[in-house]
């Protein structure tokens, strides 16, 4: 997502308690609460998935028969090992306003990161208890760690163990720390995560992420690159010239033997940014993406309602539906070659 972003937050008392601005290297559970931003993307999942409940969840024998086979045909490779494999790549989703951010008398600093906060949310949203139809909840941390949830799933009659995986790229919410006495744990976290979202980009059935565009210069998971000593990210000089988290997605793509069926890139206007040389390099992947620059919610939610579509089998009408349940995601979201 560009740096553009337009976040909606309303600041109530009691909003962000006991907040932590650091996180150990590599700890990538985090902890439970009290990260900033966290209860933001908590309340907007939980609207999200309260929108979903009453969903229907597709059976393909009701559809008709064209229909049904590209249904079926999209999700037969995802589905025949068993396990259906997500993976959630949080970009380093830095809040640059172009001055300190602050609350409640605590300053965060010039462009503290959101994605902590977001891996928080997501996680308590994947293990809540389950309301209606919604299938983004019910799962149970795994024995692999502290990131990864499982649950089974019944999708077009069959038993399929689903295995959701969340990583987030801050090393803590400070920009200052993570530029400095940080910065050394900073540099492995960026470099393991652009090596988790190659490898989810070769390995997994379906993968997100969430963060910033950087004007075409993403995906992207290290700090901001700014103008010299400014605050103005160095958008024509670096992210819009080089591109160089957009050539590595590239040459992920290009270089395995699988790609992923379903690519989720959940930022600000990546369809222009994106799409065209994406599905060139990744024509049978089905790929979903926004339409402009977006507030944080619509691509956040969109995310949510893909993964719960996926996590039912949802087919062509209806996978469209849950990425698109509120106003704004259905003049924003929209998603290519999935069921064509």
């Amino acid at each position: 997502m560009a740096n553009k972003i337009r976040l909606k937050i309303v600041l109530v008392a009691g909003l962000l308690l006991g907040l932590s601005s650091t996180a150990s290297a590599f700890n990538w559970g985090g902890r439970s609460t009290g990260y900033l931003y966290e209860k933001l993307f908590n309340n907007m999942g939980e609207h999200y998935l309260s929108l979903l409940e009453d969903k229907a969840t597709d059976n393909p024998n009701n559809l008709t028969s064209d229909k049904r086979s590209i249904c079926l045909k999209r999700y037969g490779g995802i589905l025949n090992d068993g396990v259906l494999d997500i993976r959630i790549a949080l970009g380093y989703f830095d809040w640059t306003t172009g001055s300190n951010v602050g609350y409640s008398g605590r300053s965060y600093g010039l462009s503290p990161s959101m994605d902590i906060g977001a891996f928080e949310a997501l996680k308590e949203l994947l293990t809540s208890r389950c309301s209606g139809n919604a299938r983004f909840c019910g799962f149970q941390q795994s024995s692999e760690g502290s990131s990864v949830f499982v649950r089974d799933v019944m999708i077009h009659g069959r038993r399929i163990q689903a295995r959701v995986e969340i990583r987030f790229s801050s090393q803590s919410e400070i920009l200052s720390d993570n530029l400095g006495r940080y910065r050394e744990q900073q540099r492995q976290r960026t470099q393991y995560m652009e090596n988790y979202f190659s490898k989810a980009l070769r390995e997994a059935d379906a993968v997100f992420y969430f963060g910033h565009s950087r004007n075409g210069g993403g995906p992207d998971f290290a700090p901001p690159v700014f103008i010299g000593s400014t605050n103005k990210l160095d958008y024509s000089g670096y992210y819009k010239a080089q591109r160089p988290g957009f050539k590595k997605m590239l040459n992920a793509l290009s270089s395995g033997s699988k790609q992923a069926p379903v690519l989720g890139l959940m930022s600000c206007a990546s369809r222009d940014h994106f799409l065209s040389r994406t599905r060139a390099a990744a024509p049978n992947s089905g790929i979903i993406t926004s339409m402009d620059v977006l507030n944080v919610d619509e691509v956040y939610t969109a995310m949510i309602g893909g993964v719960d579509a996926l996590l039912r089998g949802q087919c062509q009408q209806s996978f469209y539906q849950s990425i698109r349940m509120t106003n704004n995601n259905q003049k924003f979201i929209t998603m290519d070659g999935m069921f064509e």
